[in-house]
């Protein structure tokens, strides 16, 4: 099986340099032992410094302004353990976490799946139940299914200072979140979070299992929502995806939700076309807005086409998300894939640009 060619990465990198790119390339260029373990505490010490001071806005900078990839990522990974790691001789501390749901959800007109949980009690002790939640341990779980925009809206040096300032998991998080109900128009798939703190003592085993794998209690947490949040005229599967610390649920819940999208497209997309009598084509295309794209469209029928827009987030990696399209389309059976190697326009003759099979040069790369 030929490999397909990989997608150019349309982001663009650099900017006004910062301290912090200065800091996160020496720590990735380094080889010495020593001068590493000293290169990621300049950088962590950096970076707890602008979280003292409350400047959220330097550190979003440098993220924004990254000279290549490799730093983005190690911003990002070294700031989670920034906000997360507990203030030293602290003898306990807030676990600020998140579990994402990917609700997929159907129905004939238009239906609000209501933003708060009938029962979050019941979804805690099944977590307990499960080993996700430590049996006595102090922990509240909020039932207001929030959207992403809420969550973002919490700085780093907020949920810095709350994990070492909160002294009580009772009270739950001292913001004020606003219930964010789905709206559900035909078919689509949604994305909200619950959101936590439990209080995790030093030295003792963790209260709350972040990033759990799934299993038996991913299945049990499906039923107990849809149960919950289940309409005699919607059709509702809800996705749950383990806990997670603050930081991390934001990409995960992000990436999940587009993952879920993608494969509604594409199953949906093929169905109708060989329904339809037409040879689906599949075409992978990177945009100059730092979009993937997915033309699925029949071969010799300009008019039969349907497109799917990927906008990367700055942890996305290219080439793990094209190998998951790729994957997912020939689990549908589907192996005329070509692959655009250049980097398009966003927009061509007025509308968003999908190029279709039809268009496509003789030599344009297939599979």
């Amino acid at each position: 099986m030929q490999a397909l060619p990989l997608l150019p990465d349309p982001r663009r990198y650099g900017g006004e340099p910062a301290n912090l790119h200065t800091l996160a390339s020496q720590l990735l260029n380094e080889r010495n032992l020593g001068r590493l373990v000293a290169a990621e505490s300049a950088l962590d010490q950096a970076l707890h410094s602008l979280l003292e001071a409350g400047d959220d806005a330097a550190i979003e900078m440098a993220l924004q302004t990254a000279p290549n990839m490799a730093v983005v990522r190690l911003l990002n990974e070294r700031l989670r353990v920034a906000v997360e790691r507990p203030a030293a001789g602290s003898t306990r501390h807030a676990v600020l976490f998140a579990i994402p749901l990917v609700l997929v959800a159907g129905v004939r007109g238009k239906h609000v799946i209501e933003g708060q949980l009938p029962d979050v009690a019941a979804v805690q002790d099944l977590l307990t139940e499960q080993g996700l939640f430590r049996a006595g341990a102090e922990i509240s779980l909020s039932g207001k299914l929030l959207d992403r925009d809420q969550l973002l809206a919490i700085n780093p040096s907020q949920l810095a200072r709350w994990r070492d300032v909160l002294q009580y998991a009772s009270g739950g998080l001292p913001h004020d979140f606003t219930p964010a109900p789905v709206q559900v128009d035909g078919d689509g798939v949604y994305l909200r979070y619950l959101v936590g703190v439990a209080m995790q003592p030093a030295d003792e085993a963790p209260v709350v299992q972040l990033n759990a794998a799934s299993g038996a209690w991913a299945m049990a947490l499906t039923k107990l929502l849809s149960n919950q949040l289940k309409h005699d005229a919607m059709t509702l599967f809800p996705l749950p995806r383990a806990p997670q610390t603050w930081l991390a649920a934001l990409d995960d819940g992000r990436v999940a939700q587009q993952e879920i999208r993608f494969q509604v497209f594409a199953s949906n997309t093929l169905r109708k076309l060989r329904e339809a009598g037409e040879t689906p084509v599949a075409v992978l295309s990177s945009h100059d807005s730092g979009e993937l794209r997915v033309t699925l469209g029949a071969e010799k029928n300009g008019e039969e086409w349907a497109g799917f827009i990927w906008p990367l987030g700055p942890l996305d990696r290219v080439d793990a998300v094209q190998h998951m399209m790729v994957e997912l389309l020939r689990e549908c059976h589907h192996d005329d894939i070509r692959v655009l190697t250049e980097l398009l326009p966003t927009v061509k003759d007025n509308l968003p640009y999908f190029p279709l099979p039809t268009e496509l040069p003789q030599a344009a790369t297939r599979h």
